[in-house]
């Protein structure tokens, strides 16, 4: 059955992602974002058309939407995108990359991407919404929470668990049975070598003060 995929997104990220799902064999992709933000100049090869209006020119029972942002808002605005898109009737689109390695077992979620030369050994969860850099290891029963973002050749080792909204920058090694709480934000090229009580980097913005604030530093300073 052939699929027909509208692709939101605005960014080089995006572009990216038409391009594997017409990889993929899709037999239609579009591109969409709010009317605002459409750029005036774009002259590429899938034109723009408003997410506003979306339902009207592409019909929620012939195409399926995958929302092409990374990690803005800590996951959030990807989230709450594709929450209206599938108010609207859609149906959320994944892609896994035919290189990706998926152990027995394995279960991802819906409206997740995993990109070229991810691993997935025995019995490891990935919730929906998430986002598979490239190389990315996740060991036996490693579990990954909803609407995570993790950067490309991440190591996981086996029986860890990465809470919801976390977002893991390229390269982090995270020790086996290490867990890392919801809303953590982990620096390219960290080490994690023991579980987290509280998370890293969070977005205060959204829950209270509207600061990003690094707990492992020294009390009343913040993180960038």
């Amino acid at each position: 059955m052939s699929r027909k995929i509208v692709v939101f997104g605005i960014s080089p990220f995006s572009r990216m992602v038409c391009s594997l799902f017409a990889d993929s064999g899709a037999d239609t992709v579009v591109r969409t974002a709010h009317q605002r933000f459409i750029p005036q100049d774009e002259h590429g090869d899938l034109p723009f058309v408003p997410f506003e209006t979306l339902p009207q020119s592409h019909p929620p029972h012939e195409y399926e939407v995958f929302v092409a942002l990374e990690h803005a808002r800590q996951n959030i605005a990807r989230a709450e995108i594709a929450e209206t898109a599938r108010q609207q009737g859609y149906r959320l689109a994944s892609y896994v990359s035919p290189s990706a390695q998926l152990g027995a077992r394995v279960v991802i979620g819906e409206h997740s991407l995993v990109l070229e030369g991810a691993i997935a050994q025995y019995d490891v969860r990935i919730g929906n919404n998430v986002i598979v850099g490239a190389r990315c290891f996740f060991g036996q029963g490693t579990e990954i929470g909803e609407n995570a973002y993790f950067g490309s050749a991440v190591f996981v080792d086996r029986f860890s668990k990465i809470g919801r909204h976390c977002t893991i920058g390229s390269q982090v090694r995270i020790a086996e049975s290490v867990k890392v709480p919801a809303w953590s934000y982990l620096k390219a090229f960290e080490d994690v070598h023991s579980s987290l009580t509280e998370p890293v980097f969070i977005h205060e913005a959204l829950r209270a003060s509207g600061r990003i604030v690094d707990r492992r530093l020294a009390a009343g300073k913040e993180g960038i």
